[in-house]
């Protein structure tokens, strides 16, 4: 195969991947925005609603190890598959429960499905891609994901305000049968590790897990819950805390938390044809979490118009964005090839650890009265992440 015949496949595999990716990450955003619809059809209070998500988020980081496991013994393709016609079966099956308490197994399966996303997307990339192209197919991979979470929410709201949340469910569940058969018959020119060759004395799923659980991998772990902690902290609690500490009006405050997304996918996009170019992804990752840390502090710290908050946080959000395949890279070096997607599965369970934490920890820095507080402590969670990335690291070797 020529280099350019090389590029085209590169490029049709991942445009698959991506689609898949960005297919899952629509579904994930739809669910918050039709909770309204749901307290009004159902009469139930938010406490219930939040039900939905916490489930949703406890299965999916459960079944993130075993879904690895079955990404190596499989093959990415496979799972990636199944876990893609989960979510378009729970999703639309959403639009014909007659009471809320029906809800509550089909997040266990929506949860099941999404658990097969990053491992699966990991490995195919990883098997797939050129190497000298793959930190672009992260990147680009991200950035489809970011764009399908930006859409999401005021495609399915609009849906369900000219017709009806049942219409609006139908119609995504139907999108998503559509991109998953697409796929599926496109299938055939993706690679990934299920073809290689197993080796007789292959360990058991608790002997490779103990092998995996090294130091290196460890440190990804604890990136992870920390990385987590740092993402869901910006999303989910910068408006309260910027409306409080500043007295900001909503729509200002809010204003900031797009732009950091918006330039957060940017950056995610900018930082895969980066991590290409410069193979030293250990100083980019230290760079980016030292910028963004300090803008951090600053937004806590120093009083300051709403217009220059933007521009900082939106400096954050790009930082960000870059760090995020040069982790990728710094992962890929020591995780072996044939157990890539249970160590996806492993740290991708830290990440569920700091999503799940991050609620209580930042909710209770807010509920003392001290909201510069949460910018600090979203610096001292990069802080942890810059010690991850400088312990010296090698690569894992299975016995």
């Amino acid at each position: 195969m020529t280099a350019e015949q090389d590029y085209s496949q590169s490029v049709r595999i991942l445009t698959l991947i991506s689609t898949g990716h960005a297919l899952s990450n629509f579904y994930v955003l739809c669910l918050p925005a039709l909770l309204p619809f749901f307290r009004n059809e159902f009469q139930v209070s938010f406490t219930y609603l939040g039900v939905i998500l916490t489930t949703r988020a406890i299965t999916t980081g459960a079944l993130q190890i075993p879904v690895g496991f079955l990404v190596d013994r499989f093959g990415g393709k496979i799972v990636l598959i199944v876990g893609l016609f989960m979510l378009s079966i729970s999703f639309s099956l959403l639009a014909a429960i007659p009471d809320f308490i029906w809800s509550i197994p089909l997040m266990v399966f929506f949860g099941a499905g999404l658990a097969s996303m990053r491992p699966s997307n990991y490995t195919i990339i990883n098997a797939s891609i050129h190497p000298s192209w793959v930190g672009r197919a992260f990147g680009i991979n991200m950035f489809t994901a970011h764009a399908a979470r930006a859409v999401a929410p005021p495609l399915i709201v609009s849906i369900a305000v000219v017709w009806d949340w049942r219409v609006a469910v139908l119609a995504a569940g139907a999108l998503g049968f559509l991109v998953t058969v697409g796929l599926t018959t496109q299938w055939r020119i993706v690679r990934d590790d299920s073809v290689q060759p197993k080796k007789s004395h292959d360990l058991s799923f608790f002997q490779e897990i103990r092998s995996l659980a090294s130091g290196s991998l460890l440190m990804f772990f604890i990136f992870f819950i920390f990385n987590a902690l740092t993402t869901h902290g910006v999303h989910s609690f910068t408006v309260a805390a910027l409306a409080e500490l500043r007295d900001a009006p909503l729509t200002a405050a809010s204003g900031v938390l797009t732009a950091y997304l918006v330039t957060g996918a940017l950056g995610v996009l900018a930082g895969g044809f980066i991590v290409d170019r410069w193979p030293r992804h250990g100083q980019i990752a230290i760079a980016t979490l030292v910028g963004s840390g300090a803008l951090f502090i600053l937004v806590g710290a120093l009083p300051m118009p709403m217009v220059l908050i933007i521009v900082v946080m939106s400096i954050a959000g790009t930082l960000q964005g870059v760090l995020r395949p040069a982790r990728d890279m710094l992962m890929r070096a020591v995780i072996p090839r044939e157990s890539f997607g249970k160590a996806i599965g492993i740290v991708a369970t830290g990440a569920a650890v700091g999503g799940a934490a991050a609620p209580v920890i930042f909710g209770w820095i807010l509920d003392a009265g001290n909201p510069s507080w949460l910018f600090y402590v979203l610096a001292a969670n990069l802080v942890i992440l810059i010690v991850t990335v400088l312990v010296p690291k090698k690569r894992i070797e299975l016995p």
